[in-house]
């Protein structure tokens, strides 16, 4: 019974390795055309990073091998940062909005 066991253990060891892969992938596409990204430097490791394709905004930090990148909102970058105002051309101007008076009881 031993001598059968050995035969079918390498074929065994095969098979559970093989149900464990899962083949990964990713696909590279080429945009015929992009418009230009913003960058708008803060400092030495800051900076905001303006995507006029997707209408997108993002604060992107660096410094001791950490990196990160967050989502900020355009029209407030717009509104606070003027050298982003001029990339910023899809968010609303900063102009104030209209008073709204409650209801009187």
């Amino acid at each position: 019974m031993r001598g059968m066991r050995e035969p079918l253990l390498p074929y065994a060891v095969l098979a559970l390795s093989l149900m464990g892969c899962v083949s990964s992938h990713f696909d590279v596409v080429k945009m015929s055309s992009t418009e230009k990204f913003a960058v708008i430097n803060i400092d030495g490791r800051n900076a905001y990073l303006i995507d006029p394709r997707t209408e997108s905004c993002f604060l992107m930090t660096a410094g001791g091998g950490n990196h990160s990148t967050v989502h900020v909102p355009c029209e407030k970058l717009k509104r606070n940062v003027p050298e982003a105002a001029t990339f910023i051309t899809w968010a609303p101007s900063g102009e104030a909005a209209p008073t709204v008076s409650a209801p009187t009881p």
